[in-house]
């Protein structure tokens, strides 16, 4: 019998053991497998947390790839895995992870606004930078802050941002573009900031308003990266792009213009001529009316108005105009691609009756770009416009005329012939009847130009990108002109009378400008954290600029009348001519940023700039800068609850100015300088000669600038302020320096002069929420002091105006230069103890100080006032916005102080050169009976200069405040508009320029700063309606 082995029990058991463990062990793989494999369905729709509305296009986010999102209700669903995070993602708003562990529908994701400005992205040279680390003095307009506002130009949206002097001269359409000034004036050339649009030069006023998404302002140091053109300052345009989920949106608006202030003219005929025989009488001269034409023509004025007319001329010839704008854009996103497409279309009918005030405009803008790999981008952007505007052929002086126009004047005879006065009336030799000036003949440009452009973005190894970028900016004008001869003819006799000379009319002429502008930069970037501290970022790159022009012009006449108007039509040729001119800015630039722990900020920057309108020694130039900042809000000392941001700031850096004329370095020969050698013929040779000497020496103005700031956020970020003291010192400023007469050569403009502007900055913002109800507050006043250093000795009398100015060492620019009003003469006694005026004088008239003391008033007892003709002292401006369950308003101020105006000739004097008055001189004027009147007594303002000498009396406060816009809107609950699959529809009202507060009344004073007259267009205010829609 065999014997068998056996196991112990024991071991038996722990390999049974361990079996069981293996299975249970497998089992728990098997189902942790399948349950992370399980996927789970999630459901629901997106909204913001403080307006409860839903959000189209947010982006559902899990293991860093977008896998989803939101549509135009804000309704989403998505499979994901279990234990899976999604993040929603919104701009504007914060982040929003979920950890999915099960099935959830009927989901409700809100989304909490991003209010706090650290988490802003602040646009900046060749780059961006967060909020939070911008170590310069940047502004930035977000034009979300003008949706639905009638803004046809963007440069007029800038009026009231921090440190900017933005002066919109004129309303026409067509021109109406502001003229902007950042902190003060730096030189006697060219004040104007360099505009870029992504990156490439380019005019701001043709681009839609609508396809800008932001417009950043670099006023300090933070501009010299941009080196030779940056003296100025900066503006940055960011067009818009497109984002989330493709949607289509449309908007509309449609409003009516007319002047905010016009001259209140007096319209009776009556008064007109009674007062006017007043004025010649206070002046010892006989009456022009005589009673019985008096008597005359007011018995006539009931039944032939249209011999004995009583015409208020601004009724007739001008009238409400009309501006509609339709937008249209498409647009969306993913992760790998971008695009958005708009078109615009402005319709412009301006106040002057008539068919030739207005503008058509057609834009379009488009902006794309796609991820080819994970390492290459690639993009490309048009944006621009095709547009034409029209005003009558005289249209430039059509508002003189018509501050010219006398109620006297016939409108049209019975037979609709155009119509003047049987009055004889001194300076009317020739009547301008502004409706023969706006009926006839014309004055078109058609415009076409576009910015095109294309880049490139390619990530290299060690963390570096390669940036590329090509843009061509092409612009062609033609300017298409034509008047034929009118007449206009006596309301009694009938003769007719040529307004304009056979001579010369009809005739027709056309002007054409054709410019292309090239423009390439490319950058390398490589930023580097080191041990969680230190953070380090480093772009160098190098741009190439090129600048062609040409124009030609031709001027034909001998036309048979108006029927056709072609060039070729014409037999005598008038004029021709033409020019090209070409300009190349080569340019090396860089920056390099640190930061430690986000608490110690330091950037530095570079340009290199070398420009052809310089002689080759002194063609290039080196612009450094140095910016610096401490975050103390991140030190461990710092410990405030209330206290979000800390900031101190502090930059200094050098900038240029290539405001010179091209190829000024050299000698320009003129020709048909043609000159006699004697003989007893006298005969002219023809030749040519060197009329002006060139200073080849001639470089780049050059400005120091030096900021220090603050920026503090409190209370979670609802209350920012911000701070900014500056000075900017300008020196070798180009100023032509004049040679004796003797030497027979004007002088070379050479770099001669210093300007100082020093000044302050400060901005407020708080932003809040009480229930449903939230709301915004918001301000800023700007100081800045213009001081002329150095001239080389000059004195520049009445420069860049036609008032009485003075430009010297001590002075702003253009400080105003006049004689010292003391009252009025009250009695001959007076006159003869004072300073000798002149032959003329008699009571009531002006008193001028003797400031010299040698007893006779001239232009040696002028005095320099302390202050510029041409810019203010101080800028500002605030608004607020509340909003409610959809409904909206909001409004805005802007001003200006510390700058006087001076109005005269038409209108601003009475009866200047065969000109009316304003009915102020009916009441207002100095008479035996009210000596203490506020105007001297009535003369005329050419026939007697005595009282209209300029002097500050004359000088009017140009400080004003105005309602820039009021708007009241009204988003549609979604609950309506998704039954008719529409995301979103707003309606909403505006008015703009709507009130004016100011001390003058007889014109707009924005309009006339630095500007004699009151005859250009008036400014207008807009009352408008319309309609945003988005699908």
């Amino acid at each position: 019998m065999k014997k068998i082995k056996t196991r112990p029990l024991k071991k038996r058991s722990l390999i049974f053991a361990d079996y069981r463990f293996r299975c249970l062990l497998a089992f728990l793989l098997y189902a942790a497998t399948a349950y992370s494999q399980q996927t789970f369905t999630i459901q629901g729709t997106v909204k913001a947390i403080d307006t409860k509305e839903s959000l189209p296009g947010v982006s559902i986010v899990a293991n860093n790839k977008a896998i989803a999102i939101s549509d135009a209700n804000g309704n989403f669903a998505v499979k994901v895995n279990a234990n899976t995070s999604i993040i929603f993602k919104y701009v504007g708003y914060r982040p929003y992870t979920l950890n999915v562990t099960s099935n959830l529908t009927k989901l409700s994701i809100s989304l909490e606004s991003a209010n706090t400005l650290l988490e802003d992205v602040v646009v900046v040279g060749y780059g961006t930078q967060k909020k939070e680390n911008v170590t310069g003095s940047v502004s930035t307009l977000d034009m979300k802050e003008k949706e639905g506002s009638p803004t046809t130009n963007i440069s007029n949206a800038l009026a009231g941002m921090p440190g900017m002097f933005v002066r919109l001269g004129q309303s026409q359409p067509g021109i109406d573009r502001s003229e902007i000034r950042i902190r003060g004036m730096g030189t006697l050339s060219n004040n104007n900031p360099l505009v870029l649009v992504n990156g490439i030069e380019y005019s701001m006023d043709e681009l839609n308003p609508d396809d800008i998404q932001t417009v950043t302002v670099l006023k300090d140091a933070s501009a010299a990266i941009y080196g030779s053109r940056a003296a100025n300052g900066v503006i940055l345009i960011t067009t818009k792009k497109g984002t989330g989920v493709s949607q289509v949106n449309y908007n509309y608006y449609n409003g009516i213009q007319n002047p905010t202030r016009m001259p209140d003219v007096i319209w009776d005929p009556i008064q007109y001529m009674r007062l006017k025989n007043q004025a010649l009488a206070n002046q010892g001269q006989a009456p022009v009316y005589s009673d019985s034409q008096i008597e005359e023509y007011q018995a006539g004025m009931a039944s032939d108005p249209h011999t004995y007319p009583a015409n208020n001329w601004f009724d007739i010839a001008l009238k409400d105009g009309n501006i509609q704008k339709h937008n249209l854009s498409f647009g969306g996103s993913s992760d790998t691609y971008q695009y958005r497409l708009s078109l615009g279309y402005l319709d412009r009918d301006g106040i002057i009756i008539g068919p030739s005030d207005n503008e058509k405009r057609y834009s379009l803008g488009f902006n794309a770009s796609i991820n080819i790999s994970q390492r290459l981008k690639v993009g490309a952007s048009i944006d621009g416009y095709y547009r034409n505007y029209e005003q009558p052929f005289y249209g430039n002086n059509f508002f003189q005329y018509l501050s010219r126009t006398l109620p006297i004047l016939t409108d049209r005879l019975a037979d609709g012939r155009y119509g003047n006065s049987w009055l004889s009336t001194p300076g009317r030799n020739n009547w301008e009847n502004p409706r023969m000036i706006a009926e006839t003949g014309y004055s078109k440009k058609i415009v076409q130009r576009f910015l095109a452009s294309v880049f490139g973005e390619y990530k290299l190894p060690w963390n570096i990108t390669y940036n590329i970028k090509f843009g061509a900016d092409k612009y062609d004008g033609l300017l298409s002109q034509f008047t034929p001869q009118v007449q206009s003819f006596n309301p009694k006799t009938l003769k007719p009378t040529n307004w304009n000379s056979p001579a010369t009319a009809p005739r027709s002429n056309k002007t054409d400008d054709n410019d292309l502008n090239l423009h390439f930069y490319n950058t390398l970037d490589w930023k580097q954290q080191f041990k969680q501290k230190h953070n380090v970022a480093i772009m160098v790159g190098s741009a190439y600029d090129y600048f062609s022009n040409g124009q030609f012009a031709a001027e034909m006449t001998g036309y048979l009348d108006e029927t056709l108007t072609a060039l070729s039509v014409g037999s005598i040729r008038n004029a021709i001519s033409g020019k090209t001119t070409e300009d190349v800015l080569i340019s090396y630039f860089g920056r390099a940023n640190y930061d430690y722990k986000n608490k110690y900020l330091l950037e530095a920057t570079f340009r290199y700039d070398g420009s052809s309108r310089f002689s080759k020694e002194n063609r290039w130039g080196f612009f450094p800068s140095i910016l610096a900042g401490w975050r103390i809000d991140q030190e461990n000392f710092f410990n405030s609850n209330t206290i979000n941001l800390l900031k101190l700031r502090a930059s200094v850096g050098r900038l240029g100015n290539q405001a010179v004329e091209l190829y000024s370095y050299e000698n320009n020969i003129e020709l048909k300088q043609d000159y006699s050698f004697g003989g007893p013929s006298g005969l002219l040779a023809p030749g040519a000669a060197a009329l002006a000497y060139a200073d080849p020496r001639t470089t780049w103005e050059t400005t120091t600038t030096y900021n220090g700031g603050l920026d503090i956020e409190l209370m979670q970020s609802k209350l920012n302020l911000t701070a900014d003291v500056y000075k900017k010192h300008t020196t070798g400023i180009l100023r032509t320096v004049n040679f004796p007469s003797q030497v027979g050569l004007t002088g070379p403009k050479r770099n001669v002069g210093t300007v100082d502007n020093t000044g302050y900055e400060l901005t407020a913002q708080y932003r809040d929420q009480i229930g449903a109800v939230s709301y915004g507050i918001q301000g800023n006043v700007a100081y800045n002091k213009n001081k002329v250093i150095d001239l080389d000795g000059q004195i520049l009398y009445d420069f860049d105006t036609n008032l009485s100015t003075i430009t010297k060492e001590g002075l702003p620019i253009s400080a105003h230069y006049l004689l010292q009003a003391d009252g009025f003469f009250q009695n001959q006694e007076e006159i003869d103890n004072h300073a000798f005026q002149s032959n003329a004088t008699r009571p009531g008239y002006i008193k001028y100080k003797d400031i010299n003391g040698d007893n006779i008033i001239n232009g040696e007892d002028r005095v320099a006032l302390d202050e510029s003709s041409a810019i203010p002292k101080y800028t500002y401006g605030f608004g607020f916005n509340i909003d409610y369950k959809g409904l909206s308003f909001r409004a805005f101020f802007q001003g200006i102080a510390g700058l006087r105006i001076y109005p005269m000739a038409n209108l601003a004097y009475p009866f200047n050169n065969g000109a009316g008055a304003t009915t102020e001189w009916l009441t207002d004027a100095w008479t035996p009976e009210n000596t203490q009147a506020r105007l001297p007594i009535v003369t005329e303002s050419t026939g007697n200069k005595d009282n209209f000498l300029q002097s500050d009396f004359w000088l009017k406060s140009g400080s004003y405040l105005r309602l820039k816009n009021v708007q009241l809107a009204y988003l549609i609950p979604q609950k309506w508009t998704s039954k008719i699959n529409i995301a979103k529809v707003s309606v909403f009202v505006n008015a703009e320029n709507f009130l004016t507060f100011s001390k003058y009344k007889d014109f707009d004073p924005e309009t006339i700063i630095n500007y004699s007259s009151l005859y250009h267009y008036p400014m207008l205010k807009t009352f408008s309606g319309g309609i945003n829609v988005t699908f």
